[in-house]
C-alpha cells in the first residue's frame, strides 16, 4: 500500500493529470463536429475506445516513465532499499486509476447531449457512466504493455502501435470466431451488446448480440493485466543489475 500512496504523491501534480481532462475533451469535440447532435454520444464511445482511449494509455506510460528518466534515469529508486516488483506494479496499479478518472470524464461529456437534445439522446447517464468505464476496464491490459514499451523505447513506437491497433483490428478480424485473440479487439466488441455500437463506429440495436461478450472480455482484460504486470515487474527487477 505504501509503493501505491507514494506513486500517487509523485504525480499529484504532474502534467500526465492534464492528460486526463485533454483526451476526453478531444474526444467529445470530434465526436460532435463529426456525429453532430444525432451521432455524439455513440461517435464518443466508438471513438474513445477505438482512438482516443488508446492514445491516452501509451502517452500516460510514456509521461510516467519520462518523469523517472528526467528524475534520474531510475537509479535512485535502484538504490533505495525497495522491492523494485512491487515497485512498477503499484505505477501499473495508478495508471488504471487514471485511466478510470478519464472514462468518468468522458461521461461527463456525453451527458451533456442528454441536457441539450434529450429527445434524441440515445443513452441515459448510467448507461453513460457503466459503458465509459467498462470499454475503459476492458483496455487496462494495455498499461503494462505501454508502460514496459516506453522505458524499451520511448513514446513513439507505444503511441503508434497502439492506436494503429485500436483503429484496424477491430474492423478486420472482431467478426471472427477468433476475435479474443486479438486484445485490441476486446473493447470494441464489449460495445456491440453493452451499447449497441458496431465495430465500424455504427449505432446498432443491442439486440442479435451474445451479452456473454461482456464478462468474457472483461476476465480477458483482467487476466492479460496481470499476466503483462507480473513479467514486466519481474523483468524491470533485474534492471538493477
Amino acid at each position: 500500500m505504501r509503493y501505491f500512496k507514494s506513486e500517487l504523491l509523485k504525480y499529484k501534480r504532474a502534467f500526465s493529470n492534464k492528460i486526463l481532462i485533454i483526451a476526453p475533451t478531444c474526444t467529445a469535440i470530434f465526436a460532435w463536429v463529426v456525429g453532430g447532435f444525432t451521432g455524439y454520444q455513440y461517435m464518443s464511445l466508438y471513438w474513445w475506445y477505438a482512438f482516443l482511449l488508446p492514445g491516452m494509455i501509451a502517452i500516460l506510460c510514456s509521461l510516467v516513465n519520462q518523469k523517472e528518466e528526467r528524475a534520474g534515469k531510475y537509479y535512485s529508486v535502484f538504490a533505495m532499499p525497495v522491492y523494485l516488483e512491487k515497485f512498477w506494479i503499484s505505477k501499473n496499479i495508478v495508471l488504471i486509476e487514471k485511466v478510470l478518472i478519464g472514462a468518468v470524464i468522458l461521461s461527463l461529456y456525453i451527458c451533456i447531449g442528454n441536457i441539450i437534445a434529450p429527445a434524441i439522446a440515445v443513452y441515459k447517464p448510467l448507461q453513460i457512466l457503466t459503458g465509459s468505464v467498462l470499454i475503459s476496464i476492458a483496455s487496462i491490459w494495455q498499461i503494462p504493455l505501454c508502460l514496459f514499451l516506453a522505458k524499451k523505447t520511448g513514446m513513439f513506437l507505444p503511441v503508434f502501435i497502439n492506436t494503429v491497433l485500436g483503429i484496424f483490428l477491430p474492423p478486420f478480424v472482431g467478426n471472427t470466431a477468433i476475435w479474443f485473440l486479438f486484445p485490441h479487439c476486446w473493447s470494441a466488441k464489449l460495445a456491440e451488446p453493452l451499447m449497441g455500437i458496431g465495430l465500424n463506429g455504427i449505432l446498432l440495436s443491442r439486440t442479435g448480440f451474445s451479452f456473454n461478450v461482456i464478462p468474457v472480455t472483461l476476465i480477458l482484460s483482467v487476466i492479460l493485466f496481470v499476466f503483462l504486470s507480473l513479467i514486466s515487474a519481474k523483468w524491470f527487477s533485474k534492471q538493477e543489475v
